[in-house]
């Protein structure tokens, strides 16, 4: 299965107050100060606040069956990337989780225009590989 994920953080974001009045619907939101349960074992409280958002879900393995729907969210958002940039956000990017039960290599390509839309809008790009249990 493909999902992408966009994710928005800062240092000094005000997370709650961008989200009254914006066009995502996060899953997820943390807090400057929050201490993450999960893969944090010393309890280091977050240093920034930000939000998390679905943008694709495809029953295809990999990503690169996204591409245009996540390119159509890319384009349909520009202006609001540069909100966010003015509201506190210092990152935001793309995570790609890729699910595997097998370390069978995958291979997708993400095409030139796709890419340099993510870079003009300052995107970054993480590739998340999740190993799941055998079944």
């Amino acid at each position: 299965m493909g999902v992408c994920v966009f994710v928005a953080s800062g240092l000094n974001f005000d997370v709650d107050a961008y989200l009254k009045g914006s066009p995502f619907k996060p899953t997820a939101v943390f807090r400057k100060g929050q201490v993450p349960s999960r893969g944090n074992p010393e309890r280091i409280p977050r240093p920034d606040s930000g939000f998390a958002a679905v943008i694709g879900m495809d029953d295809q393995p990999g990503i690169g069956a996204l591409v245009p729907e996540v390119f159509r969210f890319l384009l349909a958002n520009d202006g609001e990337f540069e909100a966010m940039k003015k509201a506190g956000v210092d990152n935001h990017l793309l995570d790609f989780p890729v699910f595997q039960q097998t370390p069978t290599p995958l291979t997708d390509y993400l095409p030139p225009e796709f890419l340099i839309a993510m870079a003009s809008f300052g995107l970054g790009m993480m590739i998340s590989v999740i190993a799941l249990p055998n079944p």
